[in-house]
Protein backbone atom coordinates (compact mmCIF):
# COMPACT_ATOMS: atom_id res chain seq x y z
CA UNK A 1 0.00 0.00 0.00
CA UNK A 2 1.26 3.43 -0.95
CA UNK A 3 0.00 6.35 1.12
CA UNK A 4 0.08 10.08 0.56
CA UNK A 5 0.10 10.02 -3.26
CA UNK A 6 -2.47 9.69 -6.00
CA UNK A 7 -2.54 8.28 -9.51
CA UNK A 8 -1.67 11.02 -12.01
CA UNK A 9 -2.03 9.06 -15.26
CA UNK A 10 -2.28 5.60 -16.79
CA UNK A 11 -1.32 4.73 -20.38
CA UNK A 12 -2.41 1.10 -20.38
CA UNK A 13 0.88 -0.33 -19.14
CA UNK A 14 2.36 2.18 -16.69
CA UNK A 15 0.79 3.89 -13.69
CA UNK A 16 2.35 7.28 -12.91
CA UNK A 17 1.93 8.68 -9.40
CA UNK A 18 1.78 12.31 -8.33
CA UNK A 19 5.25 12.03 -6.75
CA UNK A 20 6.74 11.08 -10.13
CA UNK A 21 7.17 7.37 -9.42
CA UNK A 22 5.80 4.79 -11.88
CA UNK A 23 4.43 1.26 -11.47
CA UNK A 24 4.14 -1.23 -14.39
CA UNK A 25 0.60 -2.62 -14.54
CA UNK A 26 -1.56 -4.19 -17.23
CA UNK A 27 -4.70 -4.04 -15.07
CA UNK A 28 -5.97 -0.97 -13.23
CA UNK A 29 -8.83 -1.13 -10.70
CA UNK A 30 -10.30 2.16 -9.52
CA UNK A 31 -12.17 1.73 -6.20
CA UNK A 32 -12.48 5.46 -5.46
CA UNK A 33 -15.77 7.31 -5.35
CA UNK A 34 -16.79 10.81 -6.35
CA UNK A 35 -15.49 13.58 -4.12
CA UNK A 36 -17.52 16.80 -3.81
CA UNK A 37 -15.88 20.10 -4.68
CA UNK A 38 -13.99 21.77 -1.80
CA UNK A 39 -15.97 24.99 -2.38
CA UNK A 40 -18.89 23.24 -0.63
CA UNK A 41 -17.13 23.16 2.75
CA UNK A 42 -17.55 26.85 3.77
CA UNK A 43 -21.18 27.05 2.63
CA UNK A 44 -23.90 27.12 5.31
CA UNK A 45 -26.13 24.12 5.77
CA UNK A 46 -25.83 20.58 7.06
CA UNK A 47 -23.32 18.32 5.33
CA UNK A 48 -23.52 14.64 4.56
CA UNK A 49 -20.06 13.23 3.73
CA UNK A 50 -19.00 16.61 2.38
CA UNK A 51 -22.17 17.16 0.36
CA UNK A 52 -24.89 19.66 1.11
CA UNK A 53 -27.92 17.96 2.60
CA UNK A 54 -31.02 19.05 0.68
CA UNK A 55 -34.71 18.38 1.01
CA UNK A 56 -36.96 16.70 -1.54
CA UNK A 57 -37.19 20.01 -3.45
CA UNK A 58 -33.36 20.20 -3.75
CA UNK A 59 -33.18 23.23 -1.47
CA UNK A 60 -30.88 23.47 1.53
CA UNK A 61 -33.03 23.54 4.70
CA UNK A 62 -32.63 26.68 6.79
CA UNK A 63 -30.80 28.61 4.06
CA UNK A 64 -33.09 30.63 1.81
CA UNK A 65 -32.07 30.75 -1.83
CA UNK A 66 -29.45 27.99 -1.60
CA UNK A 67 -29.94 24.93 -3.80
CA UNK A 68 -27.69 22.00 -4.63
CA UNK A 69 -27.68 19.16 -7.15
CA UNK A 70 -25.32 16.55 -8.57
CA UNK A 71 -22.02 15.77 -6.86
CA UNK A 72 -22.52 18.69 -4.49
CA UNK A 73 -25.79 17.45 -3.00
CA UNK A 74 -26.98 14.65 -0.77
CA UNK A 75 -30.45 14.14 -2.24
CA UNK A 76 -32.81 11.96 -0.18
CA UNK A 77 -34.66 9.14 -1.92
CA UNK A 78 -38.16 8.83 -0.48
CA UNK A 79 -38.55 5.32 -1.90
CA UNK A 80 -35.47 3.74 -0.32
CA UNK A 81 -34.82 6.05 2.62
CA UNK A 82 -31.25 6.54 1.43
CA UNK A 83 -29.62 9.08 -0.89
CA UNK A 84 -29.67 9.21 -4.67
CA UNK A 85 -26.27 8.25 -6.14
CA UNK A 86 -24.24 11.16 -7.59
CA UNK A 87 -24.37 9.89 -11.17
CA UNK A 88 -24.95 11.77 -14.41
CA UNK A 89 -28.45 10.41 -14.98
CA UNK A 90 -29.50 11.77 -11.59
CA UNK A 91 -27.60 15.06 -11.86
CA UNK A 92 -29.12 15.95 -15.23
CA UNK A 93 -32.65 15.40 -13.97
CA UNK A 94 -31.95 17.17 -10.69
CA UNK A 95 -30.80 20.19 -12.68
CA UNK A 96 -34.11 20.35 -14.56
CA UNK A 97 -36.15 20.03 -11.37
CA UNK A 98 -34.16 22.62 -9.42
CA UNK A 99 -34.40 25.11 -12.31
CA UNK A 100 -38.18 24.82 -12.27
CA UNK A 101 -38.26 25.05 -8.47
CA UNK A 102 -36.15 28.21 -8.46
CA UNK A 103 -38.56 29.78 -10.94
CA UNK A 104 -41.52 28.58 -8.86
CA UNK A 105 -40.00 30.05 -5.67
CA UNK A 106 -39.55 33.43 -7.35
CA UNK A 107 -43.11 33.42 -8.68
CA UNK A 108 -44.62 32.07 -5.47
CA UNK A 109 -45.76 28.78 -6.98
CA UNK A 110 -45.68 25.29 -5.36
CA UNK A 111 -42.41 23.38 -5.60
CA UNK A 112 -42.05 19.95 -7.18
CA UNK A 113 -40.17 17.17 -5.35
CA UNK A 114 -37.39 15.27 -7.08
CA UNK A 115 -38.54 11.72 -7.80
CA UNK A 116 -36.49 9.42 -9.99
CA UNK A 117 -35.70 5.71 -10.23
CA UNK A 118 -32.26 4.68 -11.47
CA UNK A 119 -32.49 3.43 -15.05
CA UNK A 120 -29.37 1.30 -14.75
CA UNK A 121 -25.62 1.28 -14.42
CA UNK A 122 -22.93 0.56 -17.00
CA UNK A 123 -19.17 0.14 -16.74
CA UNK A 124 -16.32 -1.11 -18.87
CA UNK A 125 -13.97 -3.52 -17.09
CA UNK A 126 -11.55 -4.39 -19.84
CA UNK A 127 -10.98 -4.56 -23.56
CA UNK A 128 -14.40 -5.13 -25.15
CA UNK A 129 -15.84 -6.35 -21.87
CA UNK A 130 -18.32 -4.60 -19.64
CA UNK A 131 -20.89 -5.04 -16.89
CA UNK A 132 -24.42 -3.68 -16.85
CA UNK A 133 -27.57 -3.50 -14.80
CA UNK A 134 -30.52 -2.17 -16.79
CA UNK A 135 -33.98 -2.05 -15.21
CA UNK A 136 -32.83 -4.57 -12.63
CA UNK A 137 -31.41 -7.04 -15.17
CA UNK A 138 -27.70 -7.80 -14.75
CA UNK A 139 -25.46 -9.00 -17.59
CA UNK A 140 -21.85 -8.71 -18.70
CA UNK A 141 -19.48 -9.30 -21.58
CA UNK A 142 -19.33 -7.86 -25.07
CA UNK A 143 -23.00 -6.85 -25.20
CA UNK A 144 -22.66 -4.82 -22.00
CA UNK A 145 -19.53 -3.17 -23.41
CA UNK A 146 -21.30 -2.20 -26.66
CA UNK A 147 -24.25 -0.82 -24.69
CA UNK A 148 -21.91 1.23 -22.50
CA UNK A 149 -20.22 2.72 -25.55
CA UNK A 150 -23.55 3.47 -27.23
CA UNK A 151 -24.92 5.31 -24.21
CA UNK A 152 -21.63 7.14 -23.70
CA UNK A 153 -21.63 8.30 -27.33
CA UNK A 154 -25.24 9.49 -27.11
CA UNK A 155 -24.45 11.62 -24.06
CA UNK A 156 -21.45 13.39 -25.62
CA UNK A 157 -22.15 17.03 -26.55
CA UNK A 158 -21.57 18.45 -30.04
CA UNK A 159 -21.36 16.51 -33.27
CA UNK A 160 -17.59 17.05 -33.90
CA UNK A 161 -16.74 15.43 -30.57
CA UNK A 162 -19.05 12.49 -31.28
CA UNK A 163 -17.46 11.97 -34.70
CA UNK A 164 -13.98 12.13 -33.19
CA UNK A 165 -14.83 9.48 -30.61
CA UNK A 166 -16.52 7.31 -33.25
CA UNK A 167 -13.40 7.41 -35.42
CA UNK A 168 -11.21 6.43 -32.48
CA UNK A 169 -13.48 3.56 -31.48
CA UNK A 170 -13.73 2.30 -35.05
CA UNK A 171 -9.97 2.28 -35.44
CA UNK A 172 -9.70 0.51 -32.09
CA UNK A 173 -11.68 -2.41 -33.50
CA UNK A 174 -9.14 -3.05 -36.27
CA UNK A 175 -5.81 -1.70 -35.06
CA UNK A 176 -3.59 -1.84 -32.00
CA UNK A 177 -3.96 0.83 -29.33
CA UNK A 178 -0.84 2.77 -30.27
CA UNK A 179 -1.98 3.11 -33.91
CA UNK A 180 -5.52 4.04 -32.85
CA UNK A 181 -4.26 6.73 -30.50
CA UNK A 182 -1.86 8.12 -33.09
CA UNK A 183 -4.52 8.34 -35.80
CA UNK A 184 -7.14 9.77 -33.49
CA UNK A 185 -5.05 12.44 -31.83
CA UNK A 186 -3.03 13.50 -34.84
CA UNK A 187 -4.91 12.86 -38.06
CA UNK A 188 -8.42 13.57 -36.82
CA UNK A 189 -7.33 16.69 -34.93
CA UNK A 190 -5.44 17.90 -38.00
CA UNK A 191 -8.46 17.30 -40.25
CA UNK A 192 -10.72 19.14 -37.80
CA UNK A 193 -8.35 22.12 -37.69
CA UNK A 194 -8.04 22.10 -41.48
CA UNK A 195 -11.83 22.06 -41.90
CA UNK A 196 -12.12 24.98 -39.46
CA UNK A 197 -9.53 27.02 -41.37
CA UNK A 198 -11.28 26.31 -44.69
CA UNK A 199 -14.63 27.46 -43.27
CA UNK A 200 -13.06 30.63 -41.84
CA UNK A 201 -11.32 31.38 -45.15
CA UNK A 202 -14.55 30.89 -47.09
CA UNK A 203 -16.38 33.22 -44.70
CA UNK A 204 -13.70 35.93 -45.11
CA UNK A 205 -13.83 35.62 -48.90
CA UNK A 206 -17.61 35.98 -48.85
CA UNK A 207 -17.40 39.12 -46.71
CA UNK A 208 -14.69 40.57 -48.94
CA UNK A 209 -16.75 39.88 -52.05
CA UNK A 210 -19.80 41.56 -50.58
CA UNK A 211 -17.78 44.56 -49.47
CA UNK A 212 -16.44 45.09 -53.02
CA UNK A 213 -19.88 44.90 -54.66
CA UNK A 214 -21.88 48.09 -55.40
CA UNK A 215 -24.26 49.05 -52.63
CA UNK A 216 -27.32 48.72 -54.90
CA UNK A 217 -26.39 45.16 -55.86
CA UNK A 218 -25.82 44.15 -52.24
CA UNK A 219 -29.16 45.69 -51.24
CA UNK A 220 -30.89 43.82 -54.04
CA UNK A 221 -29.36 40.49 -52.93
CA UNK A 222 -30.44 40.98 -49.34
CA UNK A 223 -34.10 41.33 -50.32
Amino acid sequence: MIKGVRVASYDGSLVTMTDGKSIPASTLIWPAGVKPSPVIAPLPGQKERGRLLVNEFLGVPGVTGLWAVGDCAAVPDSKTGRFHPPTAQHGLREGLVVAKNIEAAILGRPLNPFVFTTLGQLATIGRRTGVAMVFGIKFSGFVAWVLWRTVYLMKLPRLPKKLRVMVGWTLDLFFARDIEQMLTLRDVEALSDLAGRIRARAARQTLTARASMPEAVVHDQLK
